[in-house]
Formats: C-alpha cells, sequence, structure tokens
C-alpha cells in the first residue's frame, strides 16, 4: 500500500467507501492519494495562487467568475459552490459528464432535494431542475483546476491558480504570460476535427474534404443551439455572452469553423432556395392541384375548344356546364378556387321526417347498446333563398342604363 498523507489513516478505491481508521476519507487518483476535506480533494496549496482567492472560492484582486456562485447554508455558511454544468461550459467542455470524466480531482456533489429548492429560490437554478439530479463543485476546487478559463477577461499566468505550470503549457502553443484567454474550444471537439483532418490529408482528397464539410452542417439549428452561424453586433464569431464555451462547442460539433463557415452558410442557403422554388413549382398546379395530375395541355386545349366553338348563347351556356374546370376563380398564392357568394350555401339544418306506412326512413335491430346497429337514410337537397320583391329595383336598373348612355 502507498505511504499516506499525515491525517489519513485508511485507504479506499472507492468514495462510497468509509475510512478504514479514524482519519479523514481519502481516495487514488492516478497513482496519488488526495484526503476528501470541505466536499474537495485536498490538492498542492500555490502562494500565488492563493492571493487570487481565498479559501472559501471568492476571488481577490477584483476578479470574476464567468458563471454564478453560490453558498449553500446547510453545507457551509461563507464555502462558494457552483454548478458543474456552469463550470464545465466556462472551462471549455460541453457537458458536465465529460467535465468529471477528464478532471478527475473535481469532486461531483449531488445536490439535495432541500438544496435544489433552495436554489431556486434564489433565482440560480431553473425550476424545471426541481425534479432532476444537480451536481455541483466547489468554487475553490474549480478555479485551482482551470483558473483563468473560467474568469471574465481572464488572461494567462497572472489569473491562473498554479503559474508556473500554465506557463510552462502555453509557452509550448506559443502564447505569452498575460495575454488573454480568448473563446475555448471543446476538447473532444478539437480531437475529432483532428481525426477529420488526419483522415482527408490520408485519403479523401479536396472532395472528400469537400463531402465531410457538407454532412457536417447538416441539422446545425437545432433547439436550443444557435440561430445564426457566427456573432453578430461586433462580437466574436463564437460569443453568445460569458458562456461562450457553448456557443462554440455546438458550432464545432458540426464541422462549423473560421474557414468553412461562409461555405456552410451558402450551402444552407441553397437548401432553403431549393425548398422555396419546390413549393412555387408545386403552386403552378391547375386548380392547386385539386384535380390531381393533369396533362399540361388540358387547359389549353378547352381554351383552344372554346375559342373554335360557336359563340351564340345557347352554346357558350352549355359548355360551360360540360367544362371540367372549377367555375371559380383560382388564387396561386394560397392555392384556393374562391366561387361566387350567391353559390355557396349559408345555412344548414336537419329536418327528421316522420316513416309512412311504404317506408321506412331508418332501419335497426331489436338490441341495444354494443350490439345495437342500424341503417339511415340521409337525403341532400338544396333549396334557393326566397328574396322579398325589391320595389327600388327597376329604378336603379334605369339609372344605370341612363348614366351609361
Amino acid at each position: 500500500m502507498p505511504d499516506l498523507p499525515d491525517g489519513a489513516e485508511g485507504y479506499i478505491e472507492d468514495e462510497s467507501e468509509g475510512p478504514t481508521g479514524g482519519g479523514k476519507p481519502f481516495k487514488r487518483i492516478q497513482g496519488k492519494i488526495y484526503i476528501m476535506d470541505g466536499d474537495e480533494y485536498v490538492t498542492e496549496d500555490d502562494p500565488k495562487g492563493d492571493t487570487k482567492i481565498d479559501k472559501n472560492g471568492d476571488l481577490l484582486g477584483g476578479r470574476r467568475f464567468k458563471a454564478q456562485t453560490f453558498v449553500l447554508p446547510n453545507r457551509h455558511p461563507t464555502r462558494k459552490y457552483m454548478l458543474a454544468i456552469d463550470a464545465a461550459r466556462t472551462s471549455g467542455f460541453r457537458d458536465s459528464l465529460y467535465y468529471f470524466r477528464r478532471n478527475p480531482l473535481a469532486m461531483k456533489q449531488n445536490a439535495t432535494q432541500w438544496e435544489k429548492e433552495h436554489l431556486i429560490e434564489q433565482g440560480k437554478l431553473g425550476s424545471h431542475l426541481k425534479t432532476r439530479s444537480v451536481t455541483l463543485v466547489t468554487a475553490r476546487s474549480a478555479f485551482k483546476l482551470h483558473g483563468a478559463k473560467m474568469l471574465l477577461d481572464g488572461r494567462w499566468v497572472v489569473d491562473d491558480y498554479y503559474e508556473d505550470k500554465v506557463l510552462e503549457e502555453i509557452t509550448a502553443k506559443g502564447l505569452k504570460a498575460g495575454d488573454f484567454v480568448g473563446e475555448l474550444q471543446d476538447p473532444s471537439a478539437a480531437a475529432n476535427e483532428a481525426a477529420a483532418l488526419a483522415a482527408a490529408a490520408s485519403g479523401g482528397g479536396a472532395q472528400g474534404g469537400k463531402n465531410d464539410r457538407s454532412g457536417a452542417v447538416l441539422g446545425m439549428y437545432r433547439a436550443g443551439g444557435p440561430t445564426t452561424i457566427f456573432g453578430g453586433s461586433g462580437w466574436g464569431p463564437y460569443s453568445d455572452g460569458p458562456l461562450n464555451a457553448v456557443r462554440k462547442s455546438y458550432l464545432t460539433r458540426e464541422g462549423v469553423n473560421e474557414e468553412n463557415w461562409m461555405y456552410a452558410a451558402a450551402e444552407r442557403t441553397a437548401e432553403a432556395a431549393s425548398g422555396w422554388a419546390r413549393l412555387r413549382q408545386e403552386n403552378l398546379k391547375l386548380a392547386g392541384g385539386i384535380y390531381g395530375d393533369l396533362p399540361d395541355d388540358f387547359a389549353h386545349s378547352e381554351k383552344r375548344g372554346a375559342e373554335e366553338a360557336p359563340q351564340d348563347e345557347s352554346s357558350r351556356k352549355r359548355r360551360a356546364q360540360e367544362s371540367h374546370l372549377p367555375l371559380g376563380v383560382y388564387e396561386p398564392q394560397t392555392g384556393i378556387v374562391f366561387y361566387r357568394a350567391d353559390t355557396q350555401p349559408t345555412r344548414a339544418r336537419w329536418e327528421a321526417l316522420a316513416d309512412d306506412d311504404q317506408k321506412r326512413r331508418v332501419l335497426g335491430g331489436s338490441k341495444v347498446g354494443s350490439n345495437a346497429w342500424g341503417l339511415a337514410w340521409v337525403d341532400t337537397a338544396l333549396e334557393q333563398p326566397q328574396t322579398a320583391d325589391d320595389p327600388w329595383a327597376e329604378e336603379r336598373e334605369r339609372q344605370v342604363v341612363d348614366g351609361a348612355s
């Protein structure tokens, strides 16, 4: 068994088990033993880092977290916590599950029902999460892991807890101490993009890369996702407020970046244009397609036949009655055929007629309930409206004739 830190008198492989002795619980992570105290793993302190955050998770020197923090009085009167999903997104991870997988030193705390209700009352948690699992982390432990990434206008090294460690990492990437962190990229998205580029370079070629990009942007607009491809109002391309890592994770998973976003926008525009063109083409069908698929020369043949036929009054009436086209006006914007109001019914009524001796209106069996059956004879009759005599009709007609002459 490896050597234990001071104050530890037992050893456990899983945090669900208790300590074997009277000391504090601890856990082995990546070959090292870490004591669990104050809802976090006790990690190595740094004198420079302690000048940026205190023991309770309050930032010093005017620094501010991107995510909101809060106090849970049932756990500690002054210790600051934050939602695990906020800690993940402000650090560049798409969700809390991936955050805890990549950061084993972040101790996951499950919020109790009272704590969720308390956070909802304080406006720190959405009411829709009242019955769902909510995980927390201490603000100090999250800051020790990711430092400047979690701060508004964070700068490398200057706003990190472990300055020497971060300085070595950013120097290898060509960055300098004091540079702003800027936009963060989801580590999983970066790995997927690198794998896609490697595959394209090995055998995909230019055409393969084009096909990959076209397939990546499908379904880019989704519920809860970005409404535009890149940011507006003068913000950065991935900016969406303090939690801009959320926006970038959506875009990077769809394969949209600084190099191909115009191609993705053009492709989406072309798809929308083709959809509208298809709808307009469908609206060109005769009478909106209510007569099904008719030959293209159907309407022209009727029109040509009408022009060739005699144009006396009786022939026009007869041809109108024999025409297969609707006796109305087709409105292409809505695809509806409108008919004259005086040819449409204005009211309807049901009228039950008594049975006569010769014919019954209803045929049925003698049983009732679910075994009952019956057949009804229903006739539809149209009645012309009765209009009252208008004594002024002849006078109006005479005035119209006199005015026209």
